[in-house]
């Protein structure tokens, strides 16, 4: 029997549920180091249930960024413009978001599948020009790292370095 893992997150209006499927995880915009951008970047988009009133209340997406120095020894999570996970959330409210986060990058054996899938992907790709051959080692380098992600390399807006 496969067990499902999920996450809530207790918010004054309602719970926001996490469940660990790959559907529910999503990752874009992808970036690079350059002469004029000195990091990896993702996005990350994960599928939230949300539950008021002890009802459904439908599905929404939130995000987060992750970017990586160029040595890939500094991971740093950032807040979005839009559909921001943090966003209008108290401090315990926060937390629970920052744990989950945490679960995603270091736990999930979701993520880690997906992660792996586009891995593979990206190296059966037929590339031509030496700007795909870049975009692909870019993408394959900043991928290959979040598979080894630990809790003590992440860095979390407005917090130090998170210790296990």
């Amino acid at each position: 029997m496969n067990l499902i893992d999920s996450k809530v997150i207790q918010t004054e209006l309602e719970k926001e549920i996490f469940i660990d499927q790959s559907s529910n995880i999503e990752l874009t915009n992808f970036r690079y180091p350059d002469k004029n951008f000195p990091f990896y970047e993702v996005m990350i988009s994960i599928g939230m249930l949300r539950i008021r009133n002890n009802e459904y209340y439908g599905t929404k997406n939130e995000l987060f960024g992750i970017r990586m120095s160029e040595d890939q020894q500094s991971i740093f999570i950032f807040e979005t413009d839009k559909q921001n996970i943090f966003a209008l959330k108290n401090e315990r409210e926060r937390l629970a978001a920052i744990e989950l986060i945490e679960y995603i990058l270091t736990k999930s054996t979701q993520f880690n599948q997906l992660v792996t899938t586009k891995i593979n992907f990206l190296k059966q790709a037929n590339v031509i020009s030496t700007i795909e051959i870049k975009e692909i080692k870019g993408k394959l380098e900043l991928l290959e790292r979040l598979l080894t992600i630990h809790s003590e390399d992440i860095t979390f807006p407005s917090q130090k370095r998170i210790t296990a």
